[in-house]
């Protein structure tokens, strides 16, 4: 281990020693001030006593989200150590230690800006919205991963009804959908196993074992993927697990999982993709984009689903053939066809340790049009800001693609295994159920974290239904709305009986999770610009965000953590504010229509930030910033009325509301 690196953690456990226990109301301790005075420039040795001395002067205890930061500044200390400065651009003669005494500088203020942010008084305090445009949303989307395979045993009605919940405007109204390109042929030497599921997690490839094509394979998967292109989804990713098995791709040869991609089968695999996109193109589906490597970090050897590792090494060759022989095909689909990457697993100890061996190359050569990871390591605020300075300064021109979040699911909810928001790190990840709004909370904050700390253009939560329900709804009618640890997995939106086979159980049961994330698919539209929201208004446990949509309509989503009201006054930007729509999701509702605030005079109004829930208000105004600053990408955006959709036949749905 680098001696400094080793020296370092050391200090991490001494400076732990003196942080403040977390409050026992399951929110972090107060913020503490800030202490006005800057660190002076330090040297390697001088740099640990200083973090020890910020913890025990209290400047950042208490700040339990940012518990981690001292390790991430660790592994960048490391980094930067052994990359001539590349991480942060610094020259040679600037010595690392004051390079990060700087990044301790910045941290200050961090714990009022992003975690600590409390107003004294939120009533007396009026909510705003920054003026300055940030990010274009390009979607929110899930995954048809697995369960479609399912699917293909319900009655067709019930396969209709799942299409609309899932794109339907009166639903979930998804504007992205990941469809899984299936990596297993018809006569593999191995296959993925179903680990006690109905169906097995493997999706059957368009190429078959002996290397010929077959259209018809993945009947499931293609009903789906026909059913979000007639539904208009707007961002459509073919995402692939693995080579297909036919073309002997790996070193696992004809196998689905368990191998990493040979450098030497670069050009079949990538032939491979531009014919299936091919296909689909000339068959009416409209492909945004391309990921042709997930989690490439595993091969997944135990081979529970299909899997492929790429070595860091040849990254960079797979997005430039791909990019070389989507430029030279002879289809207008797939011409069109944008390419995202490299979907790595974890942001700490993955991205930031390595994408300086793959990604500044990419970028200079442009084979990839966004920037597509996932978060199972589940950062916190201070590593997912170190994270997108990264990707910036992987850029030469600094303006590097978009940021797409495209994985996350099976996390630890706040009130199951993990006492508070805050907890980082793999192990978060555990088998459990919780679908509640415990699990609903966290999952918006984590969607809060990447459209403002990282300036995400998206958000994909990993998959829209599963079987990881640890019990038969049908023989116990709590089984569906009780949080049960060290069972089953909080891996989905939408949940259907595992046993459905021999219970005949083909209800769709529904998380809070999926009512919450419909805040952000139904009121941010494809096209909506994200303007901030500080946090410094905002009462303690509370996060904000806000966007303008292309039909001039804003939306302010607030995620209440705690247990108890907010009061809050929000000012409207602009004159003349008019209230269009005041949605809640709670404890107790699912989706609950509210009586809309009066518009002073002044344009403030009062809202109340609901406990334990997620509160949306969609409002026009005129005056300035009444319309959109930047041009956007997406169509135009539909609102409803004000009442409850009608449920279909034969849903079922917990909860009130």
């Amino acid at each position: 281990m680098n001696t400094i690196l080793y020296l370092f953690l050391a200090a991490i456990i001494n400076a732990n020693a003196q942080t403040a226990l977390p409050a026992t109301n399951g929110l972090p301790s107060p913020p503490a001030s800030v202490v006005p005075s800057a660190p002076a420039p330090l040297g390697n040795t001088a740099l640990w006593e200083q973090a020890i001395t910020l913890d025990s002067a209290n400047n950042i205890t208490g700040n339990h989200a940012n518990q981690y930061f001292y390790s991430s500044v660790a592994w960048w200390q490391s980094l930067e150590n052994s990359s001539n400065n590349y991480f942060s651009g610094s020259p040679s003669s600037v010595d690392a230690g004051t390079h990060f005494s700087q990044l301790l500088q910045i941290i200050q203020n961090y714990p009022i800006r992003y975690d600590q942010a409390q107003a004294s008084d939120p009533k007396q305090t009026p909510i705003t919205i920054m003026q300055i445009p940030e990010q274009t949303i390009k979607s929110f989307g899930a995954s048809g991963a697995w369960w479609p395979n399912d699917l293909n045993y319900f009655p067709s009605e019930q396969q209709q009804n799942l299409s609309e919940l899932l794109f339907s405007k009166d639903w979930l109204h998804l504007s992205g959908y990941r469809y899984n390109m299936g990596a297993s042929g018809d006569h593999d030497i191995v296959t993925v196993k179903t680990d006690g599921a109905p169906v097995n997690r493997g999706v059957e490839s368009f190429m078959k074992t002996d290397g010929t094509y077959d259209w018809t394979r993945d009947g499931p998967g293609m009903y789906y993927l026909r059913a979000a292109e007639a539904a208009n989804v707007s961002s459509i990713t073919f995402f692939v697990n693995a080579a297909p098995s036919g073309l002997n791709a790996t070193t696992a040869s004809s196998a689905p999982c368990g191998g990493t991609l040979e450098a030497t089968a670069i050009p079949a695999f990538v032939t491979y993709i531009e014919t299936v996109l091919a296909y689909w193109a000339e068959q009416g589906i409209t492909i945004e984009y391309i990921s042709p490597m997930n989690e490439p970090d595993d091969s997944f050897s135990s081979c529970g689903q299909e899997g492929m590792a790429v070595p860091q090494s040849i990254r960079t060759a797979v997005f430039q053939q791909l990019r070389a022989a989507s430029s030279a095909s002879t289809s207008a689909g797939v011409k069109a066809v944008k390419i995202m990457g490299d979907e790595t697993s974890q942001i700490a100890s993955q991205a930031l340790m390595h994408y300086g061996n793959w990604l500044p190359e990419t970028l200079t050569g442009q084979y990839i049009d966004a920037i597509a990871v996932h978060m199972y390591d589940w950062p916190d605020d201070a590593t997912l800001l170190n994270y997108r300075q990264l990707v910036k300064n992987s850029s030469v021109s600094g303006f590097p693609p978009p940021v797409k979040m495209t994985e996350i699911s099976s996390f630890q909810s706040a009130s199951g295994m993990r006492s508070e928001w805050g907890w980082t790190g793999p192990s978060v990840m555990s088998a459990q159920y919780d679908p509640t709004m415990s699990s609903a909370l966290d999952m918006a904050r984590m969607i809060w974290q990447w459209l403002t700390l990282v300036n995400a253009e998206s958000f994909d939560w990993w998959t829209a239904v599963s079987t990881m329900i640890p019990c038969s709804p049908s023989t116990d009618a709590s089984c569906a709305t009780t949080i049960q640890n060290g069972s089953g997995w909080n891996d989905a939106l939408i949940y259907i009986d595992a046993n459905y086979q021999t219970t005949k159980d083909y209800s769709f049961y529904l998380t809070k999770r999926f009512w919450v994330f419909r805040h952000f698919t139904q009121f941010i539209r494809p096209g909506s610009v994200r303007y901030d929201i500080p946090n410094e208004v905002l009462p303690y446990g509370t996060v904000a965000v806000a966007s303008l949509g292309t039909n001039n309509v804003w939306q302010a989503t607030f995620i209440n953590r705690n247990n108890t009201a907010q009061v809050v006054t929000m000012n409207l930007p602009g004159t003349g504010g008019r209230i269009q729509r005041l949605i809640q999701t709670t404890d107790d509702v699912d989706w609950g229509d509210l009586e809309w605030p009066k518009v002073a005079s002044n344009n403030d109004i009062s809202l109340t930030l609901p406990a334990r829930g997620v509160l949306t208000v969609q409002f026009s105004v005129s005056g300035p910033l009444s319309g959109r600053h930047p041009e956007g990408d997406g169509g135009s955006v539909e609102y409803h009325d004000h009442h409850r959709p009608t449920q279909p036949r034969h849903w079922s749905q917990k909860g009130r509301g």
